[in-house]
């Protein structure tokens, strides 16, 4: 059997990649990567998931015995220009999906956006306290109390997709509740690592095709600012937007998503 020629960075921290398999379950020549957890107690987790990121895709391209394509979704989207810096002569083309570059804003609009649709839900007031609360002085542990407010929402998931989606949404809920598919830990553990450093756009050694892909619907991602960051780290990128939510390959055709 061939070796993949994709490598993919699913997104999280702390995610797997539960649902595009589920998707996808005859793409062979994707290999769905699954992140490594956060070693309890671990000092610096996202400098760890960068080296378990290295060494994965040096093993898989040796595996291929040449370049290969990095598909990466939101925040796995910093792992794939780690490998850009790290490994540029390994990567024949670089795809990313709805990517972060402030995973932290990113969340915040969706926040918001939530609250905007929910506005007459009981709880409501627990989210618009405690963004309230973030927006006096910001910091981790109350951009925590905002996300853990915003589950307290009717049909969280559901604000990922686009209005085209159809079962995804429902698909990627009953997902999540899976053992195993979902880290939290690892999610806070390693977002809080990420975030302890300021994030500066600075363009890649990697030359090679880039494309870039946006969701109309994904209120998470501001399509004009955050296309010209990532034209920052990769000049030669073409953005497009697509409609779809904020995971354009749970909507879309593999096909689609590498045209």
């Amino acid at each position: 059997m061939q070796p993949p020629t994709i490598f993919y960075l699913h997104g999280g921290p702390g995610l797997g990649t539960a649902f595009e398999r589920q998707r996808f379950p005859d793409a062979d020549q994707v290999h769905w990567w699954q992140q490594p957890p956060a070693v309890s107690c671990a000092t610096r987790p996202y400098q760890d998931l960068l080296a378990a990121t290295v060494a994965e895709f040096r093993l898989s391209v040796d595996m291929l015995g040449g370049p290969m394509t990095i598909m990466a979704s939101s925040f796995g989207a910093h792992l794939a220009a780690h490998l850009a810096r790290q490994m540029p002569e390994s990567i024949a083309r670089i795809v990313l999906l709805a990517p972060t570059f402030d995973p932290e804003g990113a969340a915040l609009r969706l926040a918001r956006h939530g609250l905007a649709l929910h506005a007459a839900d009981a709880n409501a007031g627990k989210l618009v306290a405690a963004l309230a609360e973030y927006e006096a002085a910001p910091g981790r542990a109350r951009f925590w109390d905002v996300m853990g407010a915003l589950w307290l929402l009717p049909n969280v998931t559901s604000l990922y997709f686009g209005p085209n989606s159809g079962d995804e949404p429902q698909v990627f809920a009953y997902l999540l509740q899976q053992p195993g598919v979902f880290d939290g830990p690892s999610s806070v553990a390693t977002s809080d690592d990420f975030a302890a450093n300021a994030q500066v756009p600075a363009r890649s050694p990697y030359q090679g095709p880039v494309s870039v892909i946006f969701g109309e619907f994904d209120p998470m991602i501001d399509p004009a600012r955050d296309g010209d960051i990532w034209r920052e780290v990769f000049p030669q990128a073409v953005v497009r937007t697509l409609p779809t939510g904020h995971f354009p390959l749970l909507e879309l055709s593999l096909e689609a998503c590498l045209a």
